[in-house]
């Protein structure tokens, strides 16, 4: 394991205690009564934090409608253990103490909700897990978030890393009228492209404060530009399904080290005559050295309504309504020489070695197939919530609380690939005749060079790529994605108050489902407006090129200007190539058209069905003259899941059932004034991804990997026990601790293995994915073939984890400097989370998504008219998985630090502008593989290094 070393953060927030004991003062904290913006936010968050009974931090918005952040997972990262993934520059899942966004269940206004929004195949595609996608959602929607880190017994289960609770405003939450409108206009370095955003919210209560409404409303457009390089991992010819270049090693001029295949693979038998002069075979190079353009155009729009009733003292009706829709469309283009699969095709003629002979540095080769990828995903998710709810008070000290909601989420994607494969040279310009004696795809020169930057390779052809002429057509491949989420909750808690205690007691039933459909191209729709080149059996006529893919055609300079300006990529990059218009080759195609597959394996329908219970006492009492808050609870919980797959052609159905007890221990003593020493111990679970636990097989047969469901997944277990120390030494400041362990039991993890399939898979293989068919006539010859070595990993209970670690947090305004400096502020938190976990072949290493080291910090200044406020997070590197595709012993992600920065102005009492700047050092995105998994993983390989720029936003926001 990786040796920790303290990060500067550490020091700097201990140097930052020194001056201010002297200043502390005794204050009650939920007293505080703080102006301005940023400042207030804080102010309130630690109200929360430390009256709460089990270790939680809080957002809270200083106005409704006003989060402090533009994105709510942005907003989250601030919090001590939090780091998050973006999707397009976004925030998009967050990770708390090392544990994925699978591990954290959301709930909003009182119950669990799902959000499944689509992305990049980097960042995983179509959510079809447990994990929240928060950038559903204008953060403008809620004025408060609380993210539990410990369980209580009236806490619902689920959320084994963290509970998130997102509220929604509600109108007797600030009696009263009360309106807001606002707007801004946001612009992005890369697209040059102006991006509206409009808020409002109106607020009114009536009747004495017994009838209250409260309606906001969000919109907002976004338009990224995310350009890169990618090598799409690393790979050997040995290593994909062990292929061989074309010829050996004695005709390759190799330079830098000397080939050792032992350092790559260990395992080797060193008498395979094969290493005497095939050494190049067990080296490692780029699968697809590409040139990436993503561009993405978002719509978001988002409503509430709360409508509340307090027909007396004792009774509270609450009706509350949410919905957010989510417009995306993204244009891809990626132009990549292909090594995956063609190896057997491709001749080396000059390799630079690194210097442990290990990894093709440079290269250059004939037999290299290149291909443009021109990717349209199109998408809208819609989000609907309605919750009912009611709270009663039954006698003086006995209260009812009553609940039912409804929350439903719909991802409909279309997505559109178009490949352009480049035509032998010789082929393309040809006369008619002549070009039936040539082979039509046989492709061309390519060279790349990772010297000059190990990041960002210099590549070049042996030909115009920006020429239509230069290429043909190959078969689209088209599909639909629908996944539906629906959840339904009801829940009752009755509470008895006494003198110095409560007793808690309810119980909570939920009903999830999934769909997930899969839709293909309707049968007859599509046309073929293309020459096609036939490479099979030569029996076909090889028709001469036509005008259809100079009509069908366009280059990225005229789609995406100023490709490069971002990465600032070595002068021997391309940064203009072939690419397709995708309204022409839509309709060229006739495409658009969509019928079920039922029996495609990403087809599937899960229910998942909980009924549990719970007491929880609370007691406030004296322990040796001290103030104790003590919180303990019992949950009992039991789980039916359904599961309706496709396997194959075959129609599957599986039923499972589980049973928990999770009891819980919460205590806080505050053992001098504004001292408080808080412990928590609780058993947990986290629930698998609903589509883990389907009866499906499913490839991607390009990469050679199948996944099979597995219906009978049991839950993620843990032990969690947290100590902690805080000291508000001030008002609005804290300075605090907290030591965490979890002991993780049956861990869920991907068990792969590298075999042929057997009858069965084949046959199952063969029908969902015909290209991998030698008897079919779409079989593809330079893919996977259902008669080649297969990755196979199927989902299992494994054995087990740890995660150890601490978090640091420290707040405060610097009211002790003299009066220049009023309204100066600093907030920092640092996390250190250490785990290990043992992977299927005895792989051991940290859990994906965790990073070692974590931080934010931020200096904010605040007066009466004005403030502005910079914030700096970052993170270590962290793994995506382990053991990686293709092979490597694992795909990681380098951690970027993050500064951004906002500012207001009041020009009156009632009208602020802002300014808001995201990304402020434009920081890069990079991906990276480690090697092969029988090196142990320890190499630095680039599979992706992306950039989306800066984003500055100007508004302005009236309230009445």
């Amino acid at each position: 394991m990786k040796k920790f070393a303290v990060n500067p953060l550490v020091f700097a927030i201990a140097a930052s205690m020194i001056p201010i004991t002297s200043y502390a003062q005794d204050s009650e904290v939920e007293e505080v009564i703080v102006t301005g913006s940023f400042r207030a936010s804080l102010a309130n968050a630690l109200n929360t934090k430390r009256n709460s009974a089990n270790n939680v931090d809080a957002i809270v918005a200083e106005d409704m409608g006003k989060m402090p952040d533009l994105n709510l997972a942005e907003s989250l990262q601030r919090v001590p253990g939090v780091a998050i993934t973006r999707e397009g520059g976004e925030g998009r899942n967050i990770t708390v103490r090392g544990l994925g966004p699978g591990f954290s269940a959301t709930t909003l206004n009182g119950m669990e909700v799902p959000s499944s929004t689509g992305g990049l195949d980097s960042s995983g595609g179509v959510n079809r897990g447990r994990s929240f996608d928060f950038n559903v959602f204008a953060s403008e929607l809620f004025n408060k978030i609380v993210l539990n880190k410990s369980a209580k017994g009236s806490l619902e289960e689920g959320g084994l890393a963290s509970t998130v609770e997102l509220y929604s405003a509600k109108p007797f939450d600030n009696p009263g009228l009360h309106a807001v409108v606002g707007g801004s206009m946001a612009v992005d370095n890369l697209t040059g492209e102006d991006d509206p955003r409009v808020v409002g919210m109106f607020s009114n209560t009536f009747a004495d404060d017994k009838l209250g409404v409260l309606v906001s409303f969000a919109q907002s457009e976004r338009n990224i530009r995310q350009e890169g390089f990618g090598s799409v991992r690393w790979t050997s010819a040995f290593d994909n399904s062990n292929r061989s270049f074309a010829g050996n090693d004695s005709t390759v001029a190799i330079s830098g080290g000397t080939p050792d295949p032992m350092a790559n693979y260990p395992d080797l038998d060193p008498n395979n005559p094969k290493l005497a002069n095939e050494k190049l075979d067990y080296m490692l190079f780029p699968r697809l050295p590409r040139m990436d353009s993503f561009n993405t155009d978002q719509e978001r729009t988002g409503v509430t309504g709360s409508f509340q009733f307090r027909p007396t003292d004792r009774m509270e009706f609450t009706l509350d309504y949410l919905k957010s829709d989510l417009k995306t469309s993204v244009s891809s283009y990626n132009f990549f020489a292909q090594f995956r699969n063609t190896f057997a095709s491709i001749t080396p003629t000059n390799i630079v070695l690194d210097e442990a002979g290990r990894v093709a540095i440079a290269g250059e080769f004939t037999g290299v197939t290149p291909r443009v990828e021109s990717r349209g995903q199109f998408s809208d998710t819609e989000f609907e919530q309605v919750v009912l709810s009611g709270k009663f008070d039954l006698t003086d000290n006995l209260k009812l609380d009553l609940m039912f909601g409804n929350a439903a989420v719909v991802h409909d994607e279309e997505q559109y690939r178009f490949n352009l494969d480049a035509l032998n040279p010789s082929y393309a310009n040809a006369a008619a005749p002549t070009r039936k004696a040539i082979n039509g795809l046989n492709p061309t020169y390519f060279a790349y060079d990772f010297r000059r930057d190990g990041d960002i390779a210099e590549m070049s052809y042996g030909f115009d790529i920006t020429d239509p002429l230069n290429y043909h057509f190959t078969a689209p491949t088209l599909r639909k994605d629908i996944v539906e989420r629906e959840n339904d909750t009801f829940r009752a808690d009755l509470t008895w108050d006494l003198d110095e205690s409560s007793i808690k007691t309810g119980v909570i039933w939920n009903d999830r489902n999934i769909t997930s459909e899969r839709h293909d191209p309707t049968a007859g729709s599509l046309t073929d407006p293309v020459a096609r080149v036939n490479t099979g059996s030569g029996t076909a006529t090889i028709l001469p090129i036509t005008q259809a893919t100079v009509n069908l055609t366009t280059t990225l300079a005229k789609v995406s200007k100023g490709y490069g300006d971002a990465i600032n990529p070595p002068a021997g990059f391309p940064t203009n190539f072939i690419v397709n218009d995708f309204a022409a080759t839509k309709a060229a195609y006739n495409a658009g058209s969509f019928t079920l597959n039922p029996n495609d394996p990403t087809t599937f329908d899960v229910t998942e069905t909980t009924t549990g219970a719970y007491t929880e006492y609370n007691r406030n009492m004296q322990l040796a003259g001290m103030p104790l808050m003590v919180n303990a609870g019992l949950r009992y919980v039991e789980t039916e899941v359904t599961s309706i797959g496709v396997a194959g052609t075959e129609i599957s159905k599986r039923e499972s059932d589980y049973k928990e007890w999770l009891p819980s221990v919460n205590a806080t003593l505050e053992v001098v004034d504004d001292v408080l020493v808080r412990f928590s111990a609780n058993r947990n679970l986290s629930r698998p991804n609903m589509s883990s636990m389907t009866a499906t097989v499913n490839a991607t047969p390009i990469n050679g990997n199948l996944n099979i469901g597995n219906p009978g997944l049991k839950p993620t277990m843990a032990d969690a026990v947290d100590l902690g120390i805080e000291w508000y030494f001030a008002e609005e400041s804290v300075v605090a601790i907290t030591f965490f362990h979890k002991d993780i039991d049956s861990f869920i993890l991907s068990d792969t293995v590298a075999s042929t399939l057997s009858p069965e898979l084949k046959a199952i293989v063969a029908t969902a994915f015909p290209q991998t068919n030698p008897s079919s006539p779409t079989f593809d010859p330079n893919g996977v073939s259902i008669n080649d070595e297969w990755n196979i990993s199927t989902p299992v209970n494994g054995e087990g984890a740890t995660v150890d670690g601490y978090e640091i947090s420290y707040q405060q305004p610097f009211s002790f400097l003299p009066s220049t400096f009023e309204g100066l502020g600093m907030f920092a938190n640092y996390t250190y989370v250490d785990s290990e976990i043992t992977y299927p072949g005895d792989i051991k290493g940290p859990l994906s998504g965790l990073s070692e080291n974590s931080y934010n910090y931020g200096v904010y200044f605040e007066r009466e008219n004005f403030g502005a406020r910079v914030v700096v997070n970052g993170r270590d590197d962290y793994v995506t998985s382990i053991p990686g595709s293709d092979r490597n012993y694992s795909e990681n992600t380098t951690g970027p630090t993050r500064v951004d920065m906002s500012a207001f102005y009041n020009i009156t009492d009632n009208v602020k502008v802002s300014l808001e700047v995201i990304n402020l050092t434009e920081e890069d995105e990079r991906l990276y593989t480690t090697g092969p998994v029988t090196s142990g993983g320890d190499l630095d390989l680039v599979r992706e290094v992306n950039n989306t720029g800066r984003e500055i936003s100007l508004g302005i926001r009236a309230t009445f």
